[in-house]
């Protein structure tokens, strides 16, 4: 192999692993988002008198 094709190579790796790390990044952001959006909405469901009354009729 001559050094041409081996920069050509060792080029298109280095490509390669940067656009996996960027992707890799835009994946984490979003999931990172949607547990937050999640958590609002399961905190938002749950009402706020929840476990402060106790019925003693039943």
């Amino acid at each position: 192999m001559d050094i041409a094709a081996l920069s050509s190579v060792m080029s298109y790796s280095q490509l390669h692993m940067n656009v996996g790390y960027a992707l890799t990044a835009k994946v984490m952001d979003q999931v990172e988002e949607t547990s937050a959006e999640l958590l609002e909405m399961i905190e938002g469901a749950i009402p706020s008198d929840l476990g402060q009354f106790i019925d003693v009729l039943a």
